[in-house]
């Protein structure tokens, strides 16, 4: 089972100070991560519920980014599973990357 969701990556914050937000692919206990290349201060940031809070001023903006995001990764997971194609988290990062 492979499971998709976005982050606030708070463990190495930008020089700005602001926090980059990357998408998380979780696939046989492997995690790896996708930059989005948008990144939020982290009092604009639900780390609860992975999303911006409503005080944040791009949430619809940031909120559409994310969701086209994460869709194209399942659909990308989509297609390789109706292919019958074996797949890692490590792979499946490598041909969303070239998409995005």
């Amino acid at each position: 089972m492979t499971t998709v969701d976005v982050i606030c990556y708070k463990y190495k914050p930008l020089k700005n100070g602001e926090l980059p937000l990357k998408i998380k692919v979780c696939k046989d206990r492997k995690t790896r991560y996708i930059n989005l290349g948008v990144s939020t201060k982290a009092e604009h940031w639900d780390f609860e519920k992975n999303q911006p809070k409503s005080t944040c001023p791009n949430r619809e903006l940031l909120e559409k980014l994310i969701a086209n995001k994460i869709s194209e990764v399942k659909n990308k997971i989509v297609e390789l599973k109706s292919e019958d194609k074996e797949y890692s988290a490590t792979t499946l990062v490598e041909k969303v990357s070239n998409l995005i």
